[in-house]
Parts: structure tokens; C-alpha cells; sequence
């Protein structure tokens, strides 16, 4: 009796497609790829070449004006007038804007900007019409006379007005004023 092992240990279920992928394919999309990858490298080179090479078609262009100046002219030795890690960088001629190279300084004219805003050597009239004075002077105004305030509008049962004026006002009788102070509603009282 001829038996085929082989068929005993296949298992029809767990096969795949042959058809639809095979390593033959693979091995030559590969091969492709690498010669593609080649030839993409060797025409990025020689454009590299051609464009160093030709200079009659490229002409360089000029030097900019402040690298020429700054190697001619020495660099100065004025502290805050050279860069620490370029000491060859003339800040004068160092187009705007720059990066800061001097924070504290700077910071401390920007305060004394700021301070001599606030506190005027004297009083003056500004040209809209406004008078400036120094922040202490306006400080001592507002704490002696008070913040300006705008009248409040009257409670809603006040303001029925008739010809002869409120009727309900000659009916009532002041009485304490609340712990809130005369703003709240609660103030009048009504007999």
C-alpha cells in the first residue's frame, strides 16, 4: 500500500494564496528599488558638480557690505561692543535688530524710562490739555478727596413719577442706616 506522507502532515486549511505574492516579486522590487535609489544618487551628484564647476553660468554674487566692512575695519574694544563668542564681530556695523547683549543695563534704562513717566520733575500741561503730575502727588489727591464716582441710578419703586411728584416719599419715615451703609436697599424703611 503506497502511502503519501506528505499529504498526512499538509493541512489544506492553513495554506496561503501563491498567486498572490511570491518571493520572486519581492527580491525584484527590491533590486529595482536599490538601482533607483543609484541612479537618483549619481544625478544629485553630478548636478552638484556641474553647479560648482560652472561658475560663467552662476556668477557669485557680491559680498554684502557688512561682512566686507566688518574685515577691514578693526573691531573695537569698547566694553559691550563685542560679541564674547565672535570677538571678530564689530557690533556697530551689526545690522539691526540685535539680539540683546546687555540685560541689565538695558533693563535698568527701561525702569528709569518708566520712573521718569510716572514722576515728573514738575508738574506740567501736556498738549491735549492734561496735567501731568507725579504718581506720589496723585496718590495723596485721590486718598484725601476720593475716587470720582457717577450718581447711581434710583431704585425702581422711586422712580414712578407723577405730576405732583412721588406720592410714596411722603409716606416714609428715615430710619438707622443699615450695616451695609446708605447704598443698600434695605436703608429705607417703610412704616
Amino acid at each position: 500500500m503506497a502511502t503519501d506522507h506528505n499529504d498526512a502532515l499538509r493541512n489544506p486549511q492553513v495554506d496561503y494564496e501563491r498567486a498572490d505574492l511570491s518571493a520572486r516579486g519581492i527580491l525584484w522590487f527590491l533590486v529595482g528599488l536599490f538601482i533607483a535609489g543609484a541612479f537618483i544618487e549619481l544625478v544629485i551628484w553630478g548636478m552638484f558638480h556641474f553647479l560648482a564647476r560652472s561658475e560663467a553660468l552662476f556668477p557669485a554674487g557680491s559680498v554684502s557690505a557688512v561682512l566686507s566692512a566688518q574685515h577691514k575695519a578693526p573691531p573695537e574694544h569698547v566694553a559691550g561692543s563685542i560679541m564674547q563668542n565672535t570677538p571678530s564681530v564689530n557690533l556697530s556695523l551689526f545690522p539691526e535688530p540685535r539680539l540683546q547683549t546687555n540685560d541689565a543695563g538695558e533693563m535698568s534704562t527701561f525702569l528709569n524710562s518708566e520712573q521718569e513717566l510716572l514722576n515728573p520733575p514738575q508738574p506740567f500741561v501736556g498738549p491735549n490739555g492734561a496735567v501731568h503730575i507725579p504718581i506720589s502727588l496723585a496718590m495723596q489727591l485721590i486718598e484725601q478727596r476720593g475716587l470720582p464716582t457717577r450718581p447711581s441710578a434710583p431704585p425702581p419703586e422711586l422712580n414712578e413719577q407723577t405730576e405732583a411728584g412721588n406720592p410714596k416719599l411722603l409716606n416714609e419715615v428715615p430710619g438707622p442706616l443699615p450695616p451695609g451703609g446708605a447704598g443698600t436697599k434695605a436703608g429705607v424703611e417703610k412704616h
